[in-house]
């Protein structure tokens, strides 16, 4: 199996909450690649490169990435998914924005929110306001 994780960054600097997603990618699979979509991201690809488990850093620089709006993100993640098992974002606004638009591309259903991974196909998440996993 293979991942594809979306990076959150500022262009600059990485967000831990990539790191937090790279973490539970490793849970699923060991083959794990990460996107960097921004303008001038070098540096946050830079960073990725020295995570222990991420076997390969996929950089698009380009103006249209500057904010990685999910407008302009979702075209990209759905070109590259059909080379990966699996698409993790971080679950934040920027995750919760993209992977929908991207799985509409994709004519897939998103899960969300996951809190547990048991396996590949199996994961726990809240529903019903939480009240039930």
């Amino acid at each position: 199996m293979k991942i594809l994780v979306i990076a959150e960054h500022s262009n600059s600097d990485l967000g831990t909450s990539t790191l937090n997603t790279i973490s539970a990618a490793k849970e699923i699979a060991e083959d794990i690649s990460v996107l960097v979509a921004g303008l001038d991201c070098q540096s946050v690809a830079e960073q990725l490169s020295k995570v222990e488990g991420v076997s390969n850093v996929i950089v698009a620089d380009n103006a249209i990435y500057e904010h990685r709006l999910a407008e302009d993100l979702s075209s990209l993640v759905a070109s590259l998914a059909d080379k990966y098992t699996h698409i993790l974002a971080p679950a934040t606004t920027f995750g919760k924005n993209l992977m929908p638009r991207a799985a509409a591309l994709l004519d897939v259903a998103p899960v969300s929110d996951i809190i547990k991974i048991i396996s590949a196909d199996t994961f726990v998440r809240p529903i019903y306001a939480g009240n039930v996993l």
